[in-house]
């Protein structure tokens, strides 16, 4: 079955969809901010064709007015085969992302504290600390509504994976079901766990969201999501 792109919850400038990398199901994002401007967070290679599709009223010839966001150092497999149609289009990452992403082979790199795309009304960046991949996490709010795009760092998986080396992955990890924080961040991905937790915890008061779209997994939407995720990040870090 082809993959379609989602209008989520009622927000008309925000799409997701969800694509495959080695044994687990990642999270895309896009963002429509008018004008032909579109930024894509996290670009999968097999939603490259619905993307187009959903975006042929636009002019985007050669990739003019797109943005492909790489939300940490490690969300970049795809990237090069969204260049090949979209040869125009800026690359964006975090500055602390850039140099490996370089060593990777993605080059002319845009750093998201010095330069942003065109991204929709009431969108905004946020940096985590304490963390080795250089997170960048976007937030839309709303009065008091607010909305996290996160990276790696939270992940929803309803259930454990069909797939028998996921699974057995998921279970000695503790990254499913349902909202967690695995391991491998806890140990690998964090640098420093407290400045991290105290970050976290400091922008869960500051925009408490309703609604979160982690890199992985479902997306959550609960009026008690920023409870939830306050008790999470105190419980296992």
């Amino acid at each position: 079955m082809e993959k379609t792109w989602i209008n989520y919850l009622g927000h008309d400038e925000l799409f997701w969809s969800q694509y495959l990398v080695p044994n687990f199901m990642s999270n895309s994002i896009a963002l429509n901010a008018g004008d032909g401007n579109w930024t894509v967070i996290s670009p999968g290679a097999s939603l490259l064709d619905p993307f187009s599709r959903i975006i042929e009223q636009d002019s985007l010839e050669g990739g003019d007015g797109l943005a492909l966001v790489m939300p940490n150092a490690y969300h970049f497999m795809d990237v090069p085969v969204w260049l090949d149609k979209y040869p125009s289009a800026r690359l964006f990452a975090s500055q602390q992302a850039i140099p490996a992403l370089n060593k990777k082979g993605i080059k002319k790199i845009l750093p998201l504290e010095e330069t942003q795309p065109n991204l929709p009304k009431n969108y905004h960046l946020l940096f985590p600390a304490g963390h080795r991949g250089g997170d960048v996490w976007f937030v839309k709010s709303e009065g008091d509504a607010h909305l996290w795009i996160t990276c790696d760092s939270f992940l929803n998986y309803k259930r454990l994976s069909r797939q028998p080396l996921a699974r057995a992955m998921q279970k000695l990890l503790g990254a499913a079901p349902g909202l967690k924080i695995s391991q491998v961040i806890k140990y690998f991905i964090l640098t420093d766990k407290q400045a991290f937790k105290t970050w976290v915890l400091e922008h869960l008061e500051k925009f408490p969201p309703s609604d979160l779209i982690p890199a992985h997994g479902e997306p959550v939407s609960s009026e008690a999501l920023a409870n939830n995720l306050t008790d999470l990040i105190t419980r296992r870090l």
